[in-house]
């Protein structure tokens, strides 16, 4: 009895393995054009190993693949903002994780690594995609990513981009430039918002001697973005605007793409995972999210007031912040000729300093 169940085991096995398409891998349906075959022959690159990456995410990338399909796209999707559109739906699916990137091990204060492909943030993902998109390999892809994250190139958690307005925006000039005013117009409202980084690097014992900030900047209130929508192409970086009484801020970011019936959509990284959806959809979501929050604000008014009464010794409640609009970013026609005009030819620049 035992032998026939051996070989019965074993038939079922060879059976399955015999299977039309039972054990038949995604990468081998993967249908390449004759460009493609054509790049293959060029670079002297395996193509069944090309067919594996294009079946699988990025997420699940090795260095040594990503190092490989980085040089495979630059010659096979020339076009600059078709290689981030491409990269960043590869990503599609890539699970979230707030406050993922640190300095370590050049740094210590924020125990997190410079760089991890399997997981992103909102940011981290923008700034995984822009310089995957600008790279040829793996070696300059982070190198790339480094001097998109930190002011100057100089790794550290003082020289990190940390305001999406103040810092990111205004320190990667060369790759986006800020259009808001440009297509929002007299519809664009302007900010002035206050910043004191030395508050902020206090709890590390950093930054004592760092000004205080100010920054007047605009965005587009949602009301009117319909009417700009026609205006953003694939690549452009979007900032979603939050606040509430005492100020806004940018709270949320990603990427324009565009879909087959010509959509303008948003790809960004948010809890669960990496997704894309129209633009219009999502300013939807977030206005269905304000009315909910105008309930527990209430509430949280109300449980605030009985405090500062000393009718209670519980905490103060913080107010959820609302979404206003958007702030729009245009990516610049060549982004490596405005940055060898800021690093030289070396560029990009990177550093790791010795003295904090």
């Amino acid at each position: 009895m035992k032998h026939l169940f051996y070989t019965l085991s074993i038939l079922v096995l060879i059976f399955l393995i015999n299977s039309c398409g039972v054990f038949q891998p995604a990468w081998k349906e993967i249908q390449l054009s004759e460009e493609e075959l054509k790049t293959i022959e060029l670079l002297k690159i395996d193509d069944e190993q090309i067919r594996k990456l294009e079946a699988k995410p990025i997420y699940k990338f090795t260095e040594k693949e990503l190092d490989l399909y980085l040089g495979y796209l630059q010659f096979i999707e020339p076009d600059l903002r078709q290689r981030i559109q491409h990269l960043g739906r590869k990503c599609i699916g890539q699970p979230y994780e707030i406050y993922l990137m640190g300095e370590y091990p050049v740094e210590i204060f924020d125990p997190q690594p410079l760089i991890s492909l399997q997981k992103s943030d909102c940011v981290v993902f923008s700034e995984h995609i822009y310089a995957m998109a600008l790279a040829f390999d793996w070696k300059s892809f982070f190198g790339m990513l480094q001097r998109i994250r930190y002011k100057n190139g100089i790794i550290s958690l003082v020289t990190r981009n940390h305001y999406t307005e103040l810092d990111w925006n205004r320190n990667n000039s060369w790759l986006l430039e800020d259009i808001t005013e440009q297509i929002g117009g007299d519809y664009s409202v302007t900010v002035n918002s206050f910043y004191d980084k030395s508050n902020f690097f206090k709890k590390w014992g950093l930054g004592r001697q760092l000004p205080k900030d100010t920054l007047e900047w605009a965005y587009i209130p949602h009301q009117h973005v319909e009417k700009v929508i026609g205006e953003l192409k694939p690549g452009d970086f979007v900032n979603i605007v939050r606040g509430n009484d005492e100020g806004k801020w940018v709270g949320h970011v990603g990427l324009i793409t565009k879909g087959k019936n010509g959509d303008v959509n948003f790809l960004h990284s948010a809890r669960p995972e990496v997704r894309e959806q129209p633009l219009l959809e999502y300013m939807q979501e977030s206005l269905e999210l304000n009315e909910k929050r105008k309930e527990k604000n209430k509430k949280i008014a109300e449980h605030n007031s009985k405090i500062q009464a000393g009718q209670s010794v519980e905490k103060l409640k913080t107010p959820l912040p609302y979404f206003y609009g958007f702030k729009f970013l245009k990516l610049r026609q060549d982004p490596l000729w405005e940055l060898i005009k800021i690093d030289g030819m070396r560029a990009p620049n990177v550093t790791i300093p010795s003295i904090y």
